[in-house]
């Protein structure tokens, strides 16, 4: 009876060594740059979810840890929420492109230093114009019918007018956008890759939210625009 038992173990062991084999890449194994330490655990599929939003997300997004961030860089909020942001458009980029899904460890420490690199130079991808308000609409927060019948309001040509998201990403909505003829307004777009789970003091929070004022600077008045039926606890306001 111990003989099998032994044998049996063997077996699965063997069993799974060659699934290990199988899967093996050789082009995985390098000298690690360091860079895992300023990334949170990925979300499983099954919880990617936005309880305000009431919606799945349109990707699987990077969350970067601020604290440490803050730590060894020296960076803001705004400077961590930059790149976040930049570093999941340009993963989206990346995949789009290319036919993998995932990058290589090396890779990954490539994507982050050259785009910490232009943080640090001053490059945003929200660049606000000099405004003294700012309309802010929350897309989550409507339906489709309501919000295309709200898009087609002539208010969007005098006011600057910023499209939040708790779901999709930049390009799931750039391309929304184009498809309803919507691309030519000139939105800005704070979408998913921006939500984060640390306060403006770089302070662990729960739950994924972006402190808009911070973003936006005291100096602007934000009008948000929303539907009563939904609570907005992602984007926090003074």
């Amino acid at each position: 009876m111990k003989y099998l038992s032994c044998l049996l173990l063997l077996t699965l062991i063997s069993c799974s060594s060659g699934d290990l084999k199988k899967d093996y890449d050789p082009s995985l194994a390098y000298t690690s740059s360091g860079v895992e330490q300023f990334f949170l655990p990925e979300l499983p599929a099954w919880s990617n979810f936005s309880a305000a939003g009431g919606c799945f997300k349109k990707s699987s997004f990077h969350y970067l840890d601020f604290s440490k961030l803050k730590e060894n860089y020296q960076l803001s909020y705004l400077e961590s929420l930059e790149l976040q942001a930049q570093y999941n458009e340009r993963l989206e980029n990346y995949f789009r492109a290319s036919a993998v899904k995932f990058l290589k460890p090396i890779e990954q420490a490539s994507f982050f230093t050259n785009t910490l690199e232009q943080v640090r130079g001053g490059v945003k991808s929200l660049k606000i114009p000099k405004v003294n308000q700012v309309d802010v609409i929350w897309i989550e927060a409507f339906t489709d019918q309501e919000f295309k019948q709200f898009m087609k309001s002539s208010q969007f040509d005098e006011k600057y007018t910023v499209l939040l998201s708790s779901c999709q990403s930049k390009q799931t909505l750039q391309q929304w956008l184009v498809q309803e003829n919507f691309d030519g307004i000139g939105f800005g777009l704070i979408t998913a890759e921006w939500l984060s789970p640390y306060d403006k003091e770089m302070k662990p929070i729960p739950g994924l939210k972006i402190y808009l004022q911070e973003l936006f600077g005291p100096e602007i008045k934000i009008e948000f625009l929303h539907s009563k039926n939904k609570e907005m606890i992602e984007f926090i306001l003074p």
